[in-house]
């Protein structure tokens, strides 16, 4: 049998409805909780009307400020967040015949060249050998050798270069590097370079200028710390204690005599060999010995012993410097000609006598040459004797009316004028030390070859002292040509030496001084006068 349910909603109704209301309030109550604060706000607001006023009138960009700075502490406590870790994709390489199932591709930056078509190999470059002795990896060293200074390898330019124990000439040379040395610099100190050689560790100085270095390498060196650089050890200098100590060309009394020393003089020490010093003073470098030398105690001890000394006896013997040069009868271009020589000639020294040298040739023809015109070396010149024993001077007769032909020209005079350009005028003047006017350089130039001329222009144009040329055309190397009319003034007031190819030498204004001309300009041809070939 079947049982009936009867309805009774009727009996639930006034309940539910009771839950309802119920839930309502509860609700209700919750959200005037939370609106509470915005409506004391929205309240505050209403009934703040100028408060409003004034808010409006902020300008928009404030209100973005106000933003940002409101997001800028939650910025702040997102970025101490930790990072997720990002799963790498993982791809399938896809397997082609006879690849080994599992094997992990090797991955090669750039596109593969594949010769897919023929071996199907990678086409490239196959790595080093092995056996070879690479060099290490800087990433693989330790951070001490990674930090080590800089070591550059580089080469000693001079013939001989000074190795010192400081950087700079105060310091003492302690030995000597040969060119084409190999060094290795491992700091510098202003201009100089401290270096090691492979057989010696110890740590040196050699000036910069005596390496070839590059100039980027340099500026990379490592700088010395000055609290590194040594204090340079006191002068090797000592003093001479009595008048008269000779100065000689080598260590031993048997050297030739340069000079005499006072007392109190102070000498450099450059070089020590039994008992007596290389020193040098003033420029000149001699020998001297100890026995009259006052030195501070050390000093002696730092004076590097010479490897070598000079020869006492060095052979008497010369070379002509240039070609054509004459042989002469005397010390003087007065005596006769006897024959010439060409530049590199040998020749035998046998005496001299003021600027000239006896000479002696291979085939024994001996004669007198300038002294310019010789290469000799110091210590050959200095054991050359002096000699007065001269041959006379030729009589030559003088021919006031003849023509030029008839009388030698004066070539070494015109040579030895050209030493003097460049020297000042000054009127008056008549030698180097004070300076030349134009009669004054010729008078001095001629005296020195035995021919004495008045000290005018205008007196040395005269027969007297020598043959008359009338032509530009007919001129010789020596001849004086005369102007007139120069400078203002009147007759002859000019006078010059033509020294060959269509020129002349001669002192000209303050300005100018000494100088060369050529003989066919304008001016100077047409207040021509003549020419004097002097008689010698």
């Amino acid at each position: 049998m079947i049982e009936l349910h009867h309805d009774r909603s009727g009996d639930l109704l006034p309940l539910e409805l009771q839950r309802l209301r119920e839930r309502a309030v509860h609700h209700r109550s919750r959200y005037l909780r939370q609106s509470r604060p915005f409506a004391t706000i929205a309240s505050f607001a209403r009934s703040a009307p100028e408060l409003q006023r004034r808010l409006r009138q902020l300008p928009s960009r404030y209100l973005l400020h106000s933003v940002v700075t409101l997001l800028l502490p939650v910025a702040l406590l997102l970025g101490q967040l930790p990072l997720r870790p990002v799963k790498p994709v993982v791809t399938t390489p896809t397997t082609t015949p006879g690849e080994i199932e599992g094997a992990v591709p090797m991955y090669i930056p750039g596109p593969l060249n594949l010769d897919s078509t023929q071996t199907g190999e990678i086409v490239g470059d196959p790595p080093l050998d092995t056996d070879e002795a690479l060099p290490v990896p800087l990433t693989i060293l330790s951070r001490s050798e990674m930090t080590a200074p800089l070591i550059v390898p580089a080469t000693v330019i001079a013939d001989t270069a000074k190795v010192r124990n400081g950087p700079g000439l105060a310091y003492d040379d302690i030995a000597r590097l040969s060119n084409g040395a190999t060094i290795e610099v491992v700091g510098r100190y202003g201009e100089w370079l401290r270096f090691r050689t492979a057989d010696d560790p110890s740590l040196r100085w050699i000036a910069a200028e005596l390496v070839d270095l590059p100039e980027a390498v340099f500026y990379n060196l490592k700088p010395v710390a000055e609290a590194e650089i040594p204090p340079p050890p006191p002068p090797r200098v000592a003093t001479v204690r009595e008048d008269g100590l000779n100065l000689r060309d080598g260590p031993g009394t048997n050297y030739v005599s340069m000079k005499r020393l006072t007392a109190g003089q102070e000498l450099n020490l450059v070089e020590q060999f039994n008992g007596w010093f290389l020193v040098e003073t003033g420029g000149l470098f001699g020998w001297v010995t100890s026995e009259f030398l006052t030195i501070a105690p050390g000093v002696v001890e730092r004076v590097p012993v010479a490897a070598s000394i000079p020869d006492p006896n060095p052979p008497l013997v010369g070379s002509v410097l240039e070609n054509s040069v004459n042989l002469r009868k005397g010390p003087g271009s007065a005596y006769e000609r006897i024959g010439a020589v060409n530049a590199g000639t040998e020749v035998k020294l046998l005496a001299r006598h003021k600027d000239w040298y006896r000479v002696e040739l291979a085939n024994g023809t001996k004669a007198w040459v300038y002294a310019e015109l010789l290469g000799v070396t110091p210590m050959a010149a200095r054991r050359v004797p002096y000699t007065n024993d001269i041959p006379a001077l030729p009589n030559r007769n003088r021919l006031a009316n003849s023509g030029p032909v008839n009388v030698p020209a004066s070539g070494d005079v015109a040579s030895y004028a050209v030493q003097f350009v460049g020297y000042r005028y000054v009127w008056g003047g008549a030698s180097p030390r004070t300076g030349f006017d134009c009669s004054g350089l010729t008078s001095y130039v001629y005296r020195q070859f035995g021919v004495n001329l008045p000290r005018s222009a205008a007196s040395q144009f005269n027969t007297r002292y020598g043959a008359m040329i009338g032509s530009m055309s007919n001129l010789a190397p020596g001849d004086l040509m005369f102007f007139a009319n120069t400078g203002g003034r009147r007759g002859i007031t000019h006078v010059a030496i033509y020294i060959g190819n269509g020129q002349m030498v001669h002192a000209m204004t303050p300005a100018y001084g000494v100088q060369i001309s050529s003989i066919w300009s304008s001016y100077w041809t047409s207040r021509f006068a003549g020419a004097i070939r002097p008689y010698r």
